[in-house]
């Protein structure tokens, strides 16, 4: 059927486009240019938004893949540097960022089917959750019922907290509080890995090329996951010789057997719930840490440098008389000296003094606040989630035999204990800097007053015994010059909250005195308690930045376990060699053109579908492959059939050509594929096509063989010389079509659960979008009239 689908806009674009894809959910396109940018437009072509490179990329390392979520709130990017990042649909907004080993080639994202779904219920939901009829092996996540919320930081210390201005993006930061079923980013790389990614965040499982001795490693161009998970499927170019020299390549397609991902699917989905928690909560602490460092201030290294030239004053008289001697002398005597009446009233001023004493306490009031309002909480529901963790690994036929190990969890419950011990070793330096700070401040300003001859308000100047004892302590213990270590300046005891801030891997130069400390005393003298691992070590000398990225790398090791167990568990079945490629001298580009391929999992019974066009120049033909994904043994049985589109399409009464190019396949919906088309003689004009997919029912396919091991000594012929498979004209099938009138595209992107398309132009420069639900009505004048530079103002 002829115009079939209504064309909405024409739009040049500002720079080239080198991947499109579809929102399953809502008629959003994004769009991936060669500057590393992500475009989001929406169907009227509004942009939505802009999402840059991620910070350090370099020129040439753009975007090498593009995935949507299934329920289309999140957005996966893959960048050559080997970068994953999920953006949230309403916003650039960076959710998660995964870093792989080697650069990104493809991605796919895959939802489970509902009996493999396993996602564990939400409070919400525990209701339903909990009747006879639901999986025993789906747990429930109570943690709502015994954690405080946490609470939005404030917006006054960094700009990066904007995100966090609505209470609940604070709770759901993975955007996972809607996800009802398992879903599994699958994403390929330049060396043959792959990595399963549950829900885009937790690693559930990596294939590595070097533990499947019967497959080859190279470069991923397309790999899918069958909704059922019972096998996986990827087409990867590699060389075709050992001979590196050799410019030939092959392209295979190999199937791995991945039952276990479907046995333990619930499982798998309860870790993937349980990581999306802990990433949140880790991520808020690091924001929090963020927050904290903003709200300092150095004003006290001011205060410092002046009393190290002050001290250099005394030293030049006197080497073994210090700044607190001069103090204490003051206190003793209440006679300054004259250097000393000079620091007083000509240094540090009674205007510095206030502006200092009014600075620590803004400063420490707000990273005490931050402590006890929001690092504190996520302290404690870290310790929850992998208590929690630590629980699911004791079981060990369900989650320990996929590689959860206790032990490493008890670490990571360790290290988040000990985090806490930090934080709260910080509230207690700060509680006591704001003391000392206080009267050491009322006891100096009533010096300055006295010495500048004005009179001294009485709740100023009244100190008891008490008082004078206390400040003594706080000059002999801040105001004696710390002895310098090789190659560091001298320095004062001043300052002690800074240093808890410092990310350098360096020890604190004033740690806590733990002799001072009783239960540290006792603890250190109990044969029982000394070394045992129900108490959470304290790291003395460490700051809590760095307590903190010793927990974050603690949780990662606990979780890495389930990757490396259900990677060897995949088993290769077999690899069939599709085409073979030969670079041209005269080619410009480094790496071999991509032809175009689709696969999908679709039919009854379930059969995953790999789809190519293997001649590059010709392109007359589509090879489509299929095999069942339900592999009952260890025997791979491939099917494979010859496409090709002739001179008819559909019920057309004459033909315009004697057959048609097939430019690109794409996957459409559960019953279609989408073709873009090109008349193979005549005016040559494109076509947007639809064909059934029960069209390949009619095909006879031929049973393939299958190699066990690839042979790396000698060049594998084409598929289709090796086999004498029959082609069959689908064109007379095709349903819904529509030529394309002074176009010349390249690739298109369609979207069948909102009837949407979009056909970019070989340049990638100029795309067409279409409503592929609606009858042609006549383009409209706003379509017709666009003007090219008029659109490249818009986009720009």
């Amino acid at each position: 059927m002829q115009c079939s689908f209504r064309q909405l806009k024409e739009k040049s674009l500002s720079t080239e486009v080198t991947q499109m894809q579809w929102n399953p959910k809502m008629d959003l396109l994004a769009l991936a240019n060669t500057q590393g940018e992500v475009w989001l437009h929406r169907l009227n072509w509004q942009r939505v938004w802009t999402l840059s490179p991620p910070t350090g990329a370099t020129e040439g390392q753009g975007v090498t893949g593009l995935a949507w979520r299934p329920d289309g709130q999140v957005l996966g990017v893959g960048y050559q540097s080997g970068q994953v990042v999920l953006c949230d649909v309403e916003k650039a907004e960076v959710l998660h960022t995964s870093t792989l080993s080697h650069p990104v080639s493809c991605m796919t994202w895959q939802e489970a089917e509902e009996k493999h779904s396993g996602v564990p219920a939400s409070p919400a939901h525990a209701d339903q959750s909990s009747s006879p009829a639901s999986s025993p092996t789906t747990s429930q996540d109570t943690a709502a019922d015994f954690l405080p919320r946490l609470t939005p930081l404030p917006k006054g210390y960094s700009a990066t907290d904007k995100a966090n201005s609505e209470e609940e993006i604070v709770e759901d930061n993975k955007r996972l509080s809607s996800q009802t079923r398992l879903n599994i980013l699958v994403v390929g790389d330049e060396v043959g890995s792959i990595y399963l990614l549950a829900y885009g965040l937790f690693s559930m499982g990596q294939l590595a090329p070097e533990e499947h001795p019967q497959a080859k490693g190279g470069r991923l161009l397309s790999v899918t996951l069958s909704s059922d998970l019972q096998c996986l499927s990827a087409v990867v170019q590699h060389q075709a010789s050992a001979d590196i020299s050799q410019p030939e390549h092959t392209v295979c397609l190999t199937t791995y057997n991945t039952s276990l991902l479907a046995t333990r699917s619930q499982e798998l989905a309860t870790l993937g719930m349980k990581y999306g928690q802990i990433a949140t909560i880790l991520g808020y602490m690091e924001n929090t840490l963020r927050s904290m460092s903003e709200a300092w201030e150095d004003i006290l290294l001011e205060m410092d440098n002046k009393l190290a030239k002050f001290a250099e004053t005394i030293d030049s008289k006197d080497p073994d008389w210090q700044v607190s001697d001069e103090f204490l002398q003051l206190l003793m005597w209440g006679k300054a000296s004259p250097e000393l009446q000079s620091f007083l009233l000509n240094t540090l001023t009674e205007k510095g003094l206030k502006k200092l004493g009014l600075s620590i306490d803004n400063s420490y009031s707000n990273i005490e606040k931050l402590v006890l309002n929001h690092l504190q909480r996520a302290g404690q529901a870290l310790l929850f989630h992998l208590s929690e963790l630590k629980g699911l690994s004791l079981w060990y036929d369900k989650y320990g035999m996929l590689g959860l190990n206790t032990q490493a969890v008890q670490e990571a419950w360790s290290c988040a204990g000990s985090f806490m011990l930090k934080a709260n070793e910080l509230l207690q330096v700060i509680d006591n800097s704001m003391k000392n700070f206080k009267a050491f401040f009322r006891w100096v300003y009533a010096v300055m007053l006295r010495l500048a001859g004005e009179q001294v308000p009485s709740e100023v100047s009244k100190m008891s015994q008490k008082d004078l004892a206390f400040v003594a302590e706080f000059l002999q213990e801040n105001l004696t010059q710390e002895t310098p270590s090789p190659g560091r300046p001298k320095r004062f005891n001043l300052e002690k909250v800074g240093q808890y801030l410092n990310k350098k891997d360096e020890d604190l130069p004033f740690p806590q005195d733990l002799s001072k400390i009783p239960w540290e005393t006792f603890m250190q003298s109990s044969t029982y308690l000394k070394g045992s691992e129900l108490l959470f070590p304290h790291h003395q000398k460490k700051s809590l930045y760095q307590v903190f990225n010793i927990t974050k790398t603690a949780v990662d090791s606990a979780l890495e376990g389930p990757a490396a167990v259900i990677g060897r568990s995949f088993n290769c079945l077999g690899s069939l060699p599709l085409y073979s490629m030969v670079k041209r001298e005269d080619s410009q580009h480094k790496r071999l053109p991509v032809l175009p391929m689709s696969q999908f999992s679709g039919g009854e019974p379930r059969h995953v579908f790999t789809l190519v066009i293997p001649d590059q120049d010709t392109r007359s033909r589509i090879l489509v492959i299929r095999h069942p994904t339900q592999l009952h043994s260890e025997l791979l049985v491939m099917e494979g059939a010859w496409l090709k589109v002739g001179g008819q399409l559909g019920e057309q009464e004459t033909k315009r050509c004697s057959s048609h190019k097939i430019l690109d396949v794409s996957y459409y919906d559960e019953g279609t594929l989408a073709l873009l088309l090109q008349e193979g003689e005549g005016e040559c004009c494109p076509v947007l096509a639809l064909l059934p997919l029960m069209a390949l029912d009619d095909c006879g396919f031929a049973v393939l063989e299958v190699l066990q091991t690839f042979p790396l000594t000698a060049t594998v012929a084409s598929i289709g010389d090796r086999v004498g498979l029959c082609m069959y004209d689908v064109g007379h099938q095709i349903t819904q079509y529509r030529y394309l009138e002074n176009a010349d595209p390249g690739v298109m992107a369609v979207g069948g659960e909102r009837k949407v398309g979009a056909v970019l132009y070989g340049h990638q420069r100029r795309l067409r979008l279409f409503d592929m639900n609606a009858e042609e009505e006549g383009d409209s004048d706003e379509d017709i009239s666009d003007n090219d530079m008029q659109d490249l103002n818009e986009t720009t």
